[in-house]
């Protein structure tokens, strides 16, 4: 469904999607204003279909004010998520150095530490639009859909608050897969179980997951 004519005129490099400095130099209600009303937009149709005239609409901004702030339609998603993509190392790191560096027990909690911030009333607002628009999203290439850097953001944050001692990996190669691996089973289910009205399936589900990597498959 998507492909990289998705974003014209880019390559997935790993480079952070920045506004100019224009927007940043805007009053924080406008910059706010902005932003809220691209996230509806983003949740409310697939990346495709999100149209910049209803967002600069709905934000009351003229068009060519949307284009001395961002490049394209491309470079506003990516700095959406990418703000999101600092939230979840975030609270990865915090777990971390909760668990003295236990990677499993750190994600065992992740799943319970989001879902808790979506609910009741936030479910309604930042964390539950930004997981609804990677839900709308669900066929994007990963990299576009998390920000375009996430990976590499990841595991620089992540690494040195590991406890490798207790890891049955060898070397930096295998530690970074491992991680990739941990991170491609766990961002779907979170996407799928914070918005969740009942999450005790996907919940259960993911910590069989985490048990059979912890446990690995041969006998």
């Amino acid at each position: 469904m998507y492909g990289n004519s998705l974003v014209p005129g880019r390559t997935l490099k790993g480079e952070l999607a920045v506004p100019t400095d224009t927007f940043f130099r805007l009053p924080e209600s406008k910059r706010e204003t902005l932003l809220r009303c691209a996230k509806q937009e983003f949740a409310r149709v697939p990346y495709p279909d999100a149209s910049i005239n209803r967002i600069i609409h709905s934000a009351g901004i003229p068009r060519g004010s949307f284009y001395m702030y961002f490049e394209d339609k491309s470079d506003l998603f990516l700095y959406l998520m990418d703000q999101f993509v600092d939230a979840f190392i975030e609270t990865v790191c915090q777990l971390l150095e909760e668990e003295n560096g236990d990677l499993f027990l750190a994600f065992q909690g992740l799943f319970d530490r989001l879902w808790v911030r979506c609910s009741n009333s936030c479910r309604e607002g930042h964390a539950a639009e930004v997981i609804t628009i990677l839900r709308r999203n669900a066929g994007m290439p990963h990299t576009m859909a998390m920000g375009q850097s996430y990976g590499r953001r990841f595991l620089s944050q992540i690494l040195p608050r590991l406890d490798r001692s207790i890891l049955a990996l060898e070397g930096d190669e295998e530690l970074e897969n491992g991680l990739r691996i941990l991170l491609s089973v766990t961002l779907p289910l979170l996407c799928e179980g914070v918005l969740a009205e009942d999450s005790g399936p996907i919940r259960a589900r993911y910590l069989s997951y985490l048990t059979i990597l912890k446990r690995g498959m041969l006998r």
